[in-house]
């Protein structure tokens, strides 16, 4: 490829995320949070993967911009075909733009499910306060933390890295980590209740 075909590349790439021809001659310090973040998505998308993993595209980013790397994220799905492997703590916004949903605590995934069963019927007690925890969107209702503390990563408990938090606990959570399996059609569940 010569430097003039890279050039048309390299403004082609910037155009299909949004972004004008000139941010090709732009340094880092001047863009803003959602140009970086919508550069990084043409640069991931150059050599047309069928997955992108993207974690955390929206940190730190206003509620507008949010949408645009959302949507930026979304368009470029659609127009490669490709899979889309969204990582983030934005329950909310995550629901907006995922088929699926996996809930991870410590490290392991406790729960995977198409993303409106997850919301309306969740069966991991972490999900379930973690969901419960959710504001409302009225504004009204008190805020909810779930009790207790995360544990250490460099030194978890035995068993169920959830159990000192559980309002469920058995015995068995205890000493027995439980194995992520399916307990319905498309929806996994790494806990002994289920």
């Amino acid at each position: 490829m010569s430097r003039a075909e890279f050039d048309r590349y390299v403004v082609e790439l910037l155009q299909r995320v949004g972004l004008r021809p000139e941010v090709a001659g732009m340094f880092p310090h001047e863009l803003s949070g959602g140009m970086k973040q919508r550069v990084c998505i043409a640069i991931a998308i150059s050599l047309e993967p069928q997955v992108i993993v993207a974690d955390e595209p929206t940190s730190a980013l206003d509620v507008v911009v949010q949408w645009q790397v959302i949507d930026t994220l979304r368009r470029v799905q659609e127009e490669l075909g490709a899979a889309v492997i969204l990582i983030g703590h934005d329950m909310g916004l995550m629901a907006q733009f995922v088929d699926r949903l996996g809930v991870m605590y410590a490290g392991k995934l406790v729960e995977i499910a198409p993303t409106r069963e997850l919301f309306r019927e969740p069966l991991h007690p972490y999900t379930q306060l973690l969901i419960a925890s959710l504001p409302s969107l009225d504004g009204k209702g008190e805020l909810r933390g779930i009790p207790g503390l995360p544990p250490s990563l460099l030194s978890p408990p035995r068993g169920c890295p959830f159990h000192p938090r559980c309002p469920f606990v058995m015995d068995r959570c205890r000493v027995e980590e439980p194995i992520l399996r399916e307990v319905r059609p498309g929806h996994w569940v790494a806990c002994h209740l289920h």
